[in-house]
This record gives structure tokens, C-alpha cells and sequence, in this order.
């Protein structure tokens, strides 16, 4: 009974151990929700969007910490690119060369992203989807995300309007078996709904028929994790919703 007692309390360690995460992100306006979607706004008159993010360690180790660029979608002739680990990379990485040591309960501010307009001094209307990942080198599981809509839409034109598009949320969620959302295309406009995990592989693609209606999302199939289901409108983001698998 003891061994039995014993080794339940060891498998239970390892399992918190195992589903623990030891960052987190923030901002100047403090704690950013894990996985969260939020949008930087500048106009066709930006000439330069700076992002900048503090990662914590909240773990009681020191961790060794990459960093990931997934571009969900760009708008055309923009390029972003990152600052990390003591230096500044081309657009062409997507993850940082070298990883940057955060000690226990410390807090990094190094991290500075840019997205900027390649061919013209200014942004055309439009918007790019970026989502920075944080994860510990040597465990890909134990990560902090933050999605980034970069935009730059004529100041006074509502984003949502231009878009004429919707996107529920996914129900039920957490999902074990299938799982459902709605959508709303605009007429003449091609949709396509994406299913991606955290590191921006796209684990299922589904192609709505009708304008408007429901789509079945195959969980049965998807690892236990955090997934994003992003509506795409003629080959742009439009919305994306979280999924959360649990089997």
C-alpha cells in the first residue's frame, strides 16, 4: 500500500511538472492572457509598428528561452522581424538563433519586434496576423504566445465593416470529440477556415460552401493542447477563435 501511495505521489509530481508553464508575457499595460488575440493599430500613414514584450520566468529554474515568429498572414510588401537573445535577425528567421537564460522569477525586456512596409515609405490599408511564441528550449510544450494583428486601415474606417465577416466562438470548449463554430462570408468573398496549433502548423483546413452556416471541427484526431481556428477571407484573417482539445 505504501509503494502504491509512493509512486501515485511521484506520477503526480511528474504530471504538474510535465503541464506546468514557467512564462508568462507582458506589456506596458501589464500581464498578457496566455494565448491571447490582440490587435496594434497604426493607419497607411505609419511608417514603422514596434511591439514590445517582457517574459517572465515564474518558474523556480533557470530557463533557457527561444523565440518563434509564425506568420499567420502578411500583407503584401511588409516584413517583420525580431530582436532576441542579444540581437536583431532578418525577416527570414523565424526562430531566433540563440536562446536567451532567464534566471528564476526574473523578468527579460529585450524582446522588440518591427513590422514595417518593404517597397513604399508607407503601410497600404490592410492587415498582417503575427503570433510570437516564447517557449523553453529544451521543453517546446512549456510556451507563452501572443497573437498580433498589425493594421493599418484608414483612420475612422471600422475594421469589422471592411470585413463584413464573422466568426463564432468554438462550442463545446474544451472539446473531446467534434466541435462546431459559425461563420459569415461576405457575398463574392472566398472563406477558408484554418485549424492551428500553437507553433502555427495548420492541423486542418476546412472549405465552407454555402456564405454563412456551420463548420465540424475533427477534435478526436488533435493532441490534447491549445489550438486557434482562423477564418480566412480571400486568403486574409479575418477572425480567430481559441480551441481548447482535452481528451
Amino acid at each position: 500500500m505504501k509503494r502504491l501511495l509512493l509512486s501515485f505521489c511521484l506520477f503526480s509530481i511528474v504530471l504538474v511538472y510535465g503541464y506546468s508553464q514557467s512564462l508568462s508575457i507582458s506589456n506596458i499595460h501589464g500581464t498578457i492572457a496566455p494565448n491571447a488575440i490582440m490587435i496594434q493599430e497604426g493607419s497607411p500613414d505609419s511608417a514603422e509598428l514596434i511591439t514590445y514584450f517582457n517574459v517572465t520566468n515564474t518558474s523556480g529554474s533557470s530557463v533557457d528561452v527561444l523565440c518563434k515568429k509564425v506568420e499567420l498572414t502578411m500583407l503584401d510588401s511588409t516584413e517583420i522581424t525580431m530582436c532576441w537573445a542579444g540581437g536583431c535577425y532578418p525577416a527570414s528567421t523565424n526562430i531566433s538563433p540563440y536562446s536567451q537564460a532567464i534566471g528564476a522569477g526574473l523578468t527579460n525586456n529585450e524582446f522588440v519586434g518591427h513590422y514595417t512596409q518593404i517597397a513604399f515609405h508607407h503601410f497600404k490599408p490592410g492587415e498582417s496576423v503575427v503570433r510570437w511564441v516564447f517557449y523553453d528550449r529544451s521543453n517546446v510544450n512549456d510556451s507563452a504566445s501572443v497573437t498580433v494583428k498589425y493594421t493599418s486601415y484608414p483612420l475612422g474606417v471600422d475594421e469589422t465593416a471592411a470585413r463584413q465577416s464573422s466568426l463564432s466562438n468554438v462550442y463545446p470548449n474544451p472539446a473531446s470529440a467534434n466541435a462546431t463554430c459559425s461563420y459569415s462570408i461576405p457575398a463574392g468573398s472566398q472563406g477558408t477556415i484554418l485549424v492551428r496549433d500553437l507553433l502555427g502548423s495548420t492541423m486542418q483546413t476546412l472549405s465552407p460552401a454555402t456564405a454563412s452556416g456551420k463548420v465540424t471541427i475533427d477534435a478526436i484526431n488533435l493532441n490534447d493542447g491549445i489550438y486557434f481556428c482562423s477564418l480566412l477571407v480571400d486568403g486574409k484573417i479575418s477572425q480567430t477563435k481559441k480551441l481548447i482539445v482535452k481528451h
